[in-house]
């Protein structure tokens, strides 16, 4: 496959309200250091009103436009690639452009869920539609509020969340690089980063106060490590094949999932240091806003034309591998 699009803009953005790990710990009980030892995050940022999701992407998109030149009506589509769900219905693209005003009428809106690997999964889909001609610019957001979904009684993984937004503005270009963007699911992981309720099988009309873990987050973060390091491996070998591309050669985006995932991603791959982007200590784990975040970052510091591959790991058991030219 080709790259059929140029990345002309892109912007992030955290929340106003700031929590330190320090705070995590006396509020659970904690020796000092505690969380961040565990985890890698120190800092982590919060949603609170009037701040949401839906504000967040505004903020991000109008930024992302602006350092593309373009405004929202040289748009043709707009996707959602968030994992956080504001409603059941409508997607949360149309919440967005409500958000965004009356400039936005009549832009296709659609969201990609894939959990936190939403990003990549909305790259595959948004290259296809250039391919065949279907669009000529597309704006992609990922805007999380994951720190109202977590479970404090499960400290491993509600520690590591935080909030916050970042949106790409892509324009089609004829193709001149090679791009590769795989995702693949193992479903014998699907019991292991989860929210059962919610959904229709087990309905939020049918909540009760003594079944408030099933509708918040859960995961097991040692089994998750345990087949990422067998199964990633693998697919980034078969990426970087097909791209004909050598990983020393690359920058790296990884998806922020924690400290110890990145030391193990970093590790495992051979990845070195200087070319991994990370930035999980002051942030946390943005869900599907983690890649896109750091890829404004290493947007920002490496030159056009650079070459940067992306991986990660999601509910499902899923993960992903892309090689994109910046």
């Amino acid at each position: 496959m080709l790259q059929h699009f140029r990345i002309t803009g892109s912007a992030r953005c955290l929340p106003s309200k700031r929590i330190g790990s320090d705070e995590l710990d006396a509020r659970l009980g904690l020796r000092a250091g505690t969380t961040f030892a565990r985890t890698g995050v120190r800092w982590r940022h919060e949603a609170r009103a009037p701040e949401n999701a839906a504000t967040m992407a505004r903020h991000v998109i109008a930024g992302a436009l602006a350092s593309a030149g373009r405004t929202l009506r040289d748009l043709d589509l707009l996707i959602d690639a968030s994992l956080c769900v504001q409603q059941p219905l409508p997607c949360n693209a149309a919440l967005i452009q409500r958000e965004l005003g009356a400039d936005a009428a009549g832009i296709a809106c659609v969201d990609v869920h894939a959990s936190c690997l939403g990003f990549v999964a909305a790259l595959q889909m948004a290259n296809g539609l250039f391919a065949a001609g279907e669009a000529r610019r597309i704006a992609i957001v990922c805007s999380e509020t994951a720190l109202r979904g977590v479970n404090w009684d499960e400290p491993e993984s509600a520690c590591l969340m935080g909030d916050g937004a970042a949106a790409f503005v892509l324009e089609a270009t004829t193709p001149v690089h090679a791009c590769v963007i795989a995702l693949e699911t193992f479903s014998e992981g699907a019991h292991l980063c989860q929210v059962e309720g919610g959904g229709h099988r087990l309905a939020s009309f049918e909540y009760d106060a003594s079944q408030r873990a099933r509708y918040q987050f859960h995961m097991d973060g040692r089994a998750v490590h345990k087949l990422a390091s067998r199964l990633l491996p693998p697919l980034v070998g078969r990426v970087l094949r097909e791209a004909g591309a050598a990983l020393g050669e690359m920058d790296v985006v990884p998806h922020q999932a924690s400290g110890p995932s990145l030391e193990l991603i970093a590790r495992r791959l051979g990845i070195a240091r200087e070319k991994l982007h990370a930035s999980i200590e002051e942030h946390g784990n943005l869900v599907a806003a983690s890649i896109p975040y750091v890829l404004h970052g290493a947007r920002m510091a490496l030159p056009a034309g650079a070459r940067v591959l992306l991986i990660g790991t999601a509910a499902g058991y899923s993960q992903a591998a892309a090689v994109i030219t910046l």
